[in-house]
């Protein structure tokens, strides 16, 4: 028993080998590698030492010499033509313009200041920081021109972060303010 058990060892050795070296084999032939180290050199004689491909199986586009040009994107800006004039008579065509917000933060008084381009119905309003309107500070038609106004905050709103939201016409500028 220790015969056969013997030769049955060393023919599954032999076995394991000899399909093992195939397999090896097998794995050595489908994993070639395509670009060879030794198939490029480094041509030190020229400036630079540009490095020149010399393989026989060179691909398509290298064996062409094909070269690819980039053009970096730039965008044109639109300018009005002149058949069609502002209906404002401004460059960026806006009502609302210059808008200030002072103090920050606020303590008792508020302080703003803005351009207004055409008469226009103008509205103040203080947002909370979720977007809920607290309460309006001003709402009526303004004349054209620069506009000054103070409102007393007071006690009126808690400490935190606010917005201010000003609408003129279908324009909205919104600023943040904080109250101390």
């Amino acid at each position: 028993m220790g015969k056969l058990y013997k030769n049955t060892v060393y023919i599954l050795l032999f076995a394991s080998l000899f399909l093992g070296g195939l397999q090896v084999n097998a794995y050595e032939r489908t994993l070639k590698p395509t670009l060879r180290t030794d198939s490029i050199r480094a041509s030190a004689s020229r400036i630079g030492g540009k490095i020149t491909d010399t393989r026989k199986e060179k691909p398509a586009f290298l064996k062409t010499k094909l070269k690819v040009s980039m053009v970096p994107f730039k965008p044109s800006v639109l300018k009005p033509s002149a058949n069609t004039p502002n209906k404002l008579n401004l460059p960026d065509g806006k009502l609302l313009s210059n808008v200030k917000v002072y103090p920050n933060p606020v303590s008792d008084q508020l302080n703003v200041n803005y351009t207004l381009n055409k008469e226009v119905t103008m509205t103040i309003k203080i947002m909370d920081f979720l977007g809920n309107e607290v309460s309006t500070l001003l709402s009526r038609k303004l004349p054209a021109g620069e506009q000054n106004a103070t409102f007393t905050i007071g006690d009126s709103l808690n400490s935190g972060l606010y917005f201010i939201r000003f609408i003129a016409g279908n324009e909205t500028v919104i600023k943040r303010i904080s109250i101390q």
